[in-house]
């Protein structure tokens, strides 16, 4: 009894980690990718016997991609001693929560906000799983430029921080190869009617639309052209990377192209984990693996490190290379990771095909 009051109090307790999102709402498809791959990594830490020689604790969280609510959870896990946060999904969310994360020592790493602030400001906190919009706006315009050059071509975004990045971004690289857009237009997020930006895609003969916002207004979008007549090929980002848009779309996605990083479910090295998943009737779709990947890295730089204070954690985090569900990664200075890139798919009956 006597040998067990000399051990250290870190010794008797659990680390707690989080992993925060739209765990409810519009975008809960989405959140559901992020928990289930945290939740799938915790188990995988724990089952290999913990870190530390204790093992995790998971907390979720649901900031509906909303920024104040998410500057409240950050508040809520940064006193209670979380070490740790996979998220959150939308780039203003972890924007705004970033600064109370580093103000109580705890490491952020999201799947899924792809906003160059998010790192540029290099706070020594701030990581990412995820590619960035300046890749994948170049993605983006780069096949716009080698197979839809000529035809007429709109713009359309939201207000957030991730569709005006990843719009302007693709704007800029299409205008310096030389291809104007007809227009750009911006929409507010939840819109669901569109006369007025269909009469001008019809007026304006525009054959192609790079669509920056979420999958609820990119059905409804669809779902109103075809009403109407209006034809045109869309080309969205990793937003609609989940099953939500295409239940929401039906047949209409068919066609609808997005940039995404390279699916790590197709990967040989994730056969169980993806088995594992099937089993449980998911199909770990999307930002699944960045998750889950988000807390594997976390995991291994702390043991590593064999600490979870935030300045060790993260100096780690950027001078090694972790071999992950992503393959073998590493970070820079930022915190952004060294891989992966961006490519092109193309939704078919239900489907999502790799295309370039």
């Amino acid at each position: 009894m006597a040998a067990a009051l000399l051990l250290p109090l870190s010794a008797l307790a659990d680390i707690t980690v989080a992993v925060v999102g739209p765990m409810s709402g519009e975008h809960a498809s989405m959140g559901e990718q992020l928990r289930r791959g945290a939740q799938s990594a915790v188990e995988a830490i724990n089952g290999g016997g913990g870190l530390l020689g204790q093992k995790l604790v998971l907390l979720v969280r649901d900031d509906l991609c909303d920024e104040k609510k998410a500057v409240a959870i950050a508040e809520e896990l940064g006193k209670k001693g979380v070490a740790l946060v996979d998220g959150h999904l939308c780039s203003g969310a972890s924007i705004a929560a970033s600064n109370i994360y580093r103000q109580y020592g705890v490491i952020q790493i999201s799947p899924a906000s792809t906003n160059p602030d998010f790192t540029d400001r290099n706070l020594p906190n701030v990581f990412r799983t995820c590619g960035r919009d300046d890749m994948q706006g170049f993605v983006a315009s780069d096949y716009i430029s080698r197979n839809h050059k000529n035809k007429k071509i709109a713009i359309v975004h939201d207000a957030t921080v991730y569709s005006k990045g990843f719009s302007g971004i693709a704007k800029h690289n299409l205008n310096k190869v030389g291809i104007q857009e007809e227009f750009v237009a911006e929409i507010e997020k939840g819109q669901t009617e569109f006369a007025a930006l269909l009469e001008r895609i019809q007026r304006e003969k525009v054959r192609f639309v790079l669509f920056a916002s979420y999958g609820p207004e990119a059905a409804a979008l669809l779902r109103q052209a075809r009403a109407k007549g209006v034809k045109f090929r869309m080309l969205g980002g990793d937003t609609l990377m989940n099953k939500a848009f295409i239940d929401q779309a039906g047949r209409l996605a068919d066609g609808v192209l997005i940039t995404f990083p390279p699916d790590p479910s197709h990967d040989r090295r994730n056969q169980a984990l993806t088995s594992k998943y099937l089993a449980q009737g998911y199909k770990p779709e999307a930002f699944t693996f960045y998750s889950y990947a988000a807390l594997e890295i976390w995991g291994k730089a702390v043991a590593a490190s064999n600490s979870t204070e935030m300045n060790t954690v993260s100096k780690t985090l950027k001078s090694e290379k972790f071999d992950s569900v992503l393959g073998k990664v590493g970070f820079d200075g930022r915190g952004d990771i060294s891989a992966p890139g961006f490519v092109i798919y193309a939704f078919n009956r239900g489907e999502i095909d790799y295309l370039d």
